[in-house]
């Protein structure tokens, strides 16, 4: 066999060129352009924060201490960041009313703020609260229709009672980034069943009617991106989720639920995503009187951030402190952030505080590979 010339090794270099490059770009096509095309795709989406608060009232123990320190004191060191947030949530523990009236005798405690402390929220920078829990009634209807008309008074958006069954069940949508998130409340702890609203009689929402809450959600979440759900539920003082939640976390994944966000037992609670989707089953107090301690003291904002179908927690800690929600020492915070990984359920919760879906992180090593 001749040797070849050295034109026609030339010639034959480029060739070579060309058919590794054309081999790379199949190989690219066939593998990582997938995730290419995923991450084009979450560039496009927008990232969208929502942050969610729990248990606020200001009465009791907290009266004295805002008389001398204004409504805005427990609020100094969140503001700036419930602010910065796309939207933000918090449950009111409390009626608002100036005329309180009849107490409901099958209730333990009764709470009524002043309407400071409605003014003192919606200057903190939270754009919807909540009103359905276990205090809603406790002035009975009367005290009911009042915090309406005081709440309907602000620029918040409400939901979770209503003047009648319609309004108490409603949902609200929000539309932010150009996605339409649509919020429902349910309340699965009140003293009897005539907290509930009727076609005649104002209340709040049954969560104990599963079936009813699922039909709720399929009527209402429309065309909605995401769908958020509120429970008021669980067991107060305790920091693990009732058998029950566990079941109706199942059964609102399978309606199309995004997020769910709790609270009610006046402790934080861990965090889990249920296929895919993130729970965060209690919340705990953010503003309670100054004998909260120990784990009632406990608090802290939650960030969902929403970005494609992506949904990312982060919980920032706070702690309670003689009325002011004020953040803690680091070695308090890691704490916190490391006791709430001990009772969550398969996430890895670091030191920044996001809540890392184990799962997820499993998926993300194995694209990398």
């Amino acid at each position: 066999m001749e040797d070849s010339s050295p034109s026609e090794y030339k010639m034959f270099i480029p060739l070579l060129g060309l058919f590794f490059l054309i081999m790379f770009l199949l190989v690219f096509e066939n593998g990582s352009v997938k995730v290419s095309a995923q991450s084009k795709a979450q560039q496009a989406d927008p990232e969208i924060e929502i942050l969610f608060a729990g248990d606020t009232m200001f009465d009791w123990g907290l009266r004295p201490i805002l008389e001398t320190k204004g409504y805005d004191y427990p609020f100094v060191y969140i503001k700036d960041t419930v602010r910065k947030a796309d939207y933000s949530f918090i449950n009111a523990e409390t009626v608002f009313t100036e005329n309180p009236g009849t107490k409901d005798p099958d209730q333990l405690f009764w709470i009524n703020s002043d309407l400071r402390g409605l003014q003192a929220i919606e200057d903190a920078g939270f754009n919807m609260i909540n009103i359905g829990n276990n205090h809603t009634m406790d002035y009975m209807e009367p005290g009911l229709l009042d915090t309406l008309k005081n709440v309907k008074n602000t620029n918040m958006e409400y939901i979770g009672a209503g003047k009648d069954r319609k309004e108490a069940y409603q949902s609200k949508e929000v539309v932010l980034q150009g996605k339409k998130f649509r919020f429902f409340s349910f309340v699965r702890f009140f003293p009897n069943f005539t907290w509930v609203a009727t076609e005649n009689r104002a209340g709040v929402t049954d969560g104990y009617d599963l079936e009813g809450v699922k039909q709720t959600i399929l009527e209402q979440k429309a065309d909605a991106d995401y769908v958020i759900v509120y429970f008021h539920w669980g067991v107060e003082k305790t920091n693990t989720p009732a058998d029950y939640q566990k079941e109706y976390v199942k059964a609102l994944k399978e309606v199309g639920v995004n997020l769910i966000v709790g609270s009610h037992p006046h402790w934080l609670q861990g965090f889990e995503y249920y296929e895919g989707m993130p729970v965060a089953y209690s919340l705990g107090n953010f503003l309670f009187p100054p004998y909260v301690e120990g784990r009632t003291a406990e608090t802290g904002l939650l960030k969902a951030i929403f970005k494609g179908d992506k949904i990312d927690l982060v919980f920032d800690p706070y702690v309670i402190s003689n009325g002011q929600i004020i953040p803690p020492e680091e070695k308090q915070k890691q704490e916190m952030l490391h006791y709430l990984q001990s009772i969550s359920f398969d996430v890895e919760i670091d030191k920044n505080g996001k809540v890392q879906n184990n799962h997820q992180l499993v998926e993300e090593k194995q694209l990398m590979k």
